[in-house]
């Protein structure tokens, strides 16, 4: 054939292939396609299945793409979590101090970049249970949420999706020896029975809460315990019973017997101690109430207490905190070194944020500092006899005995806070002893009288608003707020009035809302006067503040007046009971002791049966004034001796350093040169009340200064 063909017809055939058959398929096609062409409702269908089809193979392949893309993305961020990590090496105790003021430095800078290194989360462990639909309720936060390898898995409720789902995450121990911690989100008012269930199943006997339920008007954890008008609560299946509250300035000690409805076993015992005193911003000023919150769980826990699980608010920030600092203390003591920003490291792995703020970072370091320097001070009641003698003792005659060395380790705190008001010209012929004022930040301003409100009784009530005014809308009077048992500004210790400061001090005396005055000097000595006068026989008016002596009484060695203390204008009247301490003069020991301890035991009847509470935290609501004649030595060895008298009867233990140490941070001269021991017996009668009562005896041990 000699005409030109599109397709040879020669070409060489394949095995199974027959030229008829695939002309035939052409055929076919070419007829749909004519069929489609003339039938165009046909061939609207076909596209669209066409496109629909084409559409799906596109949309897998896009999300192959994706999970090749996102497979990729998690690698490199697994591999960037690592790479960003720094190589900090462990800190030997002997090198605490000196690393931590070298980090410190320049605003902290190095804390900063170690504490920017550690990842806020580490990416290559997953977070699928908790984002499921029916567990998100159970979060309270959208990015604080539990890796899936660690979480605590309660058991599961036939019919109900994601029972097993509760926020918490197991933490490693540092040591195999160690107990387990379970750290978790505070529970929320949905979550309270999971919490329950999880404390049952995982034979929890010890809880520690670190957070008030409500903190600057904003919730932070549920009440998962019975109220206070009801001591039985049921949460699901599990009841629980409070059988002791022990309230504390920091902390509330709940006892807790829980039994589960579903279960014929015998119930269970639990702890449950709540620590106040976080602030609602930042952290703890003193690391020291950290190291005690730990000492009184430690105190609680055994080889059979089980986890002891921890919370906060979001369970990542203060929890971690703490973590972090039992865990590094456990690690000081075994290995003599810590190794603080590769635990932090560790726990992150374990749980998102934890250690949530660069300040709670600084936090365990100061904790550590705090401990490795001055170590356990603390003395129970039972052992204080056996441990003062202990600490009198000396290895050689020469020597300081332990109780020197002890004393000798005490912070001066000279310099450690500025001073500029009370050194103002205007204001220098208002104190009685150059080396004795009053820091800035706890001076005890006096408002003017004019600016004082007449619409509430409660305005001169101390608060932070009105104590941080600016000096000029304030009169200088040289006193103090002082730390006491119950509270930072349990007392004021202020210098005795002079002629001119006399106003002053009754000013102060009706804006604090005084009730107890305490004198510890006498008016003269000799021709020198140690003290004005600041009242009389006959009524007497200070610049519109009346003060009336209604009745004096008269013991051994003190003095009892009561007066009535009235605003001129407004007419308001307030008891205050002066007790005025006599023989003791320049002296560092009162001349009879025993009689000092009687008055204290005497003046405390007038105060409060139990402290108030506000913001969930338990304090002295009107402060004690004590005064010697510069406010300092006399004044801080009774600010001791009444704070060491309320932890005794309170918690039965006490702890001279840290009073003499506190005292000293809050006022220049403050026991310069004696330590005081208080030692204390506590007999407890138990009937209907309980009744406690106690017997002291001082004993002072005169020290160089």
């Amino acid at each position: 054939c000699e005409q030109t063909c599109m397709c040879p017809l020669n070409m060489p055939s394949r095995p199974g292939l027959q030229w008829g058959s695939y002309t035939g398929k052409l055929k076919w096609i070419y007829s749909f396609l004519s069929w489609l062409t003339d039938n165009s409702k046909a061939l609207i269908i076909f596209l669209a299945f066409l496109i629909i089809v084409t559409s799906v193979a596109l949309l897998l392949v896009l999300y192959k793409i994706y999970n090749l893309h996102k497979d990729s993305l998690r690698r490199s961020l697994v591999k960037d979590d690592e790479k960003q990590l720094l190589n900090i090496e462990p800190i030997p105790a002997d090198l605490l101090l000196e690393n931590y003021k070298r980090k410190i430095a320049d605003e902290g800078r190095l804390f900063l970049d170690e504490f920017q290194s550690i990842p806020r989360i580490f990416s290559k462990f997953s977070i699928k249970e908790a984002r499921k639909n029916c567990n998100q309720n159970k979060n309270r936060y959208i990015d604080i949420l539990p890796y899936d390898y660690n979480r605590v898995e309660l058991s599961e409720i036939m019919g109900e999706p994601g029972s097993d789902y509760i926020n918490a995450s197991y933490i490693d121990s540092l040591k195999e020896s160690s107990y387990q911690r379970l750290c978790l989100l505070g529970p929320k008012d949905e979550t309270t029975d999971d919490f329950w269930r999880m404390i049952w199943e995982q034979k929890a006997t010890i809880i520690v809460m670190v957070t008030r339920c409500e903190e600057g008007n904003r919730n932070k954890c549920a009440q998962y315990w019975p109220s206070m008008e009801d001591d039985t609560a049921t949460f699901g299946d599990i009841v629980v019973k409070i059988n002791e509250i022990k309230t504390c300035p920091d902390y509330i000690i709940q006892k807790l017997h829980i039994t589960n409805r579903k279960e014929k076993t015998s119930g269970r015992d639990i702890t449950h101690i709540q620590f106040t005193s976080w602030p609602d911003h930042g952290v703890p000023e003193d690391p020291h109430l950290l190291l005690k919150l730990r000492r009184r769980v430690n105190a609680l826990s055994n080889f059979f207490s089980g986890p002891i699980v921890i919370h906060c608010s979001a369970g990542v920030g203060r929890t971690g905190t703490y973590i972090g600092i039992d865990a590094m203390l456990e690690g000081l003591d075994a290995e003599g070194r810590v190794d603080v920003y590769g635990y932090v490291v560790k726990l992150r792995r374990q749980r998102c944020l934890m250690v949530q703020v660069e300040a709670q970072y600084i936090l365990i370091h100061q904790a550590l500092v705090e401990y490795n320097q001055f170590g356990e001070t603390e003395v129970p009641l039972s052992e204080l006899h056996t441990y003062l003698n202990y600490l009198k003792r000396r290895d050689q005659p020469n020597e300081p005995s332990l109780l020197e060395a002890e004393f000798q380790r005490l912070p001066t705190y000279k310099g450690w806070r500025t001073q500029n008001t009370g050194n103002r010209g205007e204001n220098k012929s208002k104190n009685r002893n150059s080396k004795v004022i009053p820091y800035d930040f706890n001076r005890v301003p006096i408002k003017h009288e004019e600016e004082k409100s007449k619409e509430s009784e409660h305005d001169s009530d101390e608060s932070s608003d009105e104590d941080s005014e600016s000096e000029e809308a304030s009169r200088y009077i040289n006193a103090s707020f002082i730390s006491g048992y119950w509270g930072p500004r349990a007392m004021i210790a202020t210098q005795a009035p002079m002629q001119e400061t006399v106003t002053d001090f009754w000013q102060m005396v009706f804006q604090r809302k005084v009730k107890i005055i305490v004198m510890l000097t006498e008016l003269k000595e000799g021709d020198q006067e140690l003290c004005a006068q600041y009242w009389g026989e006959q009524k007497q008016t200070y610049d519109g503040i009346e003060v009336e002596m209604k009745d004096i009484s008269q013991s051994s060695s003190y003095t009892i007046r009561v007066f009535d203390v009235t605003h001129a204008k407004r007419k308001e009247i307030q008891t205050v009971y002066h007790y005025q301490y006599h023989g003791w003069n320049d002296t560092d020991v009162p001349e009879n002791p025993k009689d000092l301890v009687s008055m204290t035991l005497n003046l405390r009847k007038k105060l409060p049966a139990k402290p108030v509470t506000e913001d969930n935290r338990y304090s002295r609501s009107v402060p004690i004034v004590i005064h010697c004649r510069d406010g300092s030595q006399q004044t801080g060895m009774f600010c001791a001796l009444l704070t060491l008298v309320e932890s005794a009867e309170v918690e039965e233990v006490i702890d001279v350093f840290q009073v003499v140490k506190s005292l000293r941070r809050s006022r220049l001269g403050m026991v310069t040169s004696f330590v005081t021991t208080a030692v204390l017996k506590i007999r407890v009668k138990r009937g209907k009340n309980l009744l406690s009562w106690i017997r002291l005896n001082i004993v002072t041990i005169s020290l160089p200064s």
